[in-house]
């Protein structure tokens, strides 16, 4: 996306935003689940994730908001911790089975945060429906 001549000296699109991810909706079990699955649909493996989510954030044009107003910048050195492979490959990588219910760790809480926030800056359309769940209307009432 090419900046226009008042946005290119701030770096980004003054029209292009995302908000940052809440609490509620880490709380949901199923936006987790999405979350999880918009992760695994962009088959990067562990090695190379801390690498992808930097780069995706970094040529993000827009900027992220909070509730409010306001620009956010995210804490990338959330993902700068031993063992982030491991949990990019548990997290990024394998599937949720659809039997259990994903939840946040409160010590992965920040990152979930971030990965989600990016992944939906850059798939607006597609993230609008994470968490969401629609009810099965074609039982027959019963009399």
């Amino acid at each position: 996306m090419n900046l226009c001549p008042s946005c290119i000296l701030l770096g980004y699109c003054r029209n292009r935003s995302a908000w940052l991810v809440t609490d509620k909706e880490l709380d949901n079990p199923e936006f987790v689940r999405d979350v999880r699955e918009a992760a695994r649909a962009e088959a990067v493996s562990p090695d190379h994730w801390i690498d992808h989510i930097t780069r995706l954030y970094r040529d993000y044009r827009g900027w992220i908001t909070v509730i409010g107003g306001g620009r956010v910048f995210l804490d990338m050195d959330e993902f700068e911790r031993p063992s982030i492979r491991e949990w990019f490959r548990d997290f990024c990588v394998t599937p949720c089975p659809p039997e259990i219910t994903p939840r946040v760790r409160d010590e992965a809480r920040e990152r979930v945060r971030i990965l989600a926030t990016i992944l939906r800056a850059l798939n607006p359309e597609r993230a609008q429906f994470w968490g969401l769940r629609s009810d099965n209307d074609n039982e027959p009432t019963a009399r």
